[in-house]
């Protein structure tokens, strides 16, 4: 499955920790600011970057923004920017726009225009870099950094687990990562080791980054060898 790719509008404080984090997670990602300076300050570490209004559609679609397949609008405290770059995106037809929120106002607003309500961001560094774990995923539901090296990660049942229990799986020692509960039909159920698990299931599991890579790969389909 080929990997989703990204556009960030707005390289202010939000922006920037979000388009780090991208960058780590080597996705691919084009930036688009119309400060040249901030263009030139992270173009260093990026080939894919722009300077252009992201109120001016036409340079919009030379950009073929449509054909990327989230784009988050970080863009500072011009709201009527936002706004009208957010109408723009839908116009031009990307497929999931995210919005960095100002105000209540902002969000009623750019919700009008048919941005998800779960796509609405609120200005928080840490969401930035939450947000690009789960935008990259393309498979965690949720992530919470417990600190640097250990994360909540929820991650939805596939064929992998279903049928089977913690005793069968050996998660723990395979991966040395715990699923700690089951999120079934919203409610939370704390498994015990022979408690099967079912189509529909969502794991939340504590563990280090690494070891929650493999095992979210491994739960995927990915092909991974297991100690």
């Amino acid at each position: 499955m080929a990997k989703p790719s990204f556009a960030v509008i707005g390289l202010g404080r939000f922006g920037r920790a979000l388009v780090e984090e991208l960058m780590k997670l080597e996705a691919e990602v084009l930036v688009i600011d119309k400060d040249y300076e901030k263009i030139e300050k992270i173009g260093k570490a990026l080939t894919n970057t722009v300077c252009l209004d992201s109120t001016d559609v036409e340079a919009l679609r030379e950009v073929g923004i449509s054909n990327y397949d989230k784009v988050v609008v970080a863009t500072g405290m011009d709201v009527d920017s936002s706004i009208l770059t957010t109408l723009i995106l839908k116009d031009l037809g990307v497929k999931e726009v995210y919005v960095k929120i100002q105000s209540e106002y902002h969000a009623k607003v750019v919700e009008k225009l048919g941005v998800d309500h779960e796509h609405l961001i609120w200005p928080e560094r840490s969401t930035g870099i939450r947000l690009a774990k789960i935008l990259v995923s393309n498979s965690f539901l949720d992530y919470f950094e417990l600190d640097d090296d250990y994360s909540f990660i929820t991650l939805k049942a596939t064929d992998k687990v279903i049928g089977k229990n913690l005793l069968e799986l050996d998660v723990r020692r395979n991966f040395n990562v715990n699923i700690v509960a089951i999120r079934r039909n919203d409610k939370i159920i704390i498994p015990s080791s022979e408690t099967p698990f079912i189509e529909g299931d969502e794991l939340l599991f504590v563990g280090h980054n690494d070891n929650s890579k493999k095992f979210s790969k491994w739960l995927n389909g990915r092909k991974i060898k297991l100690s």
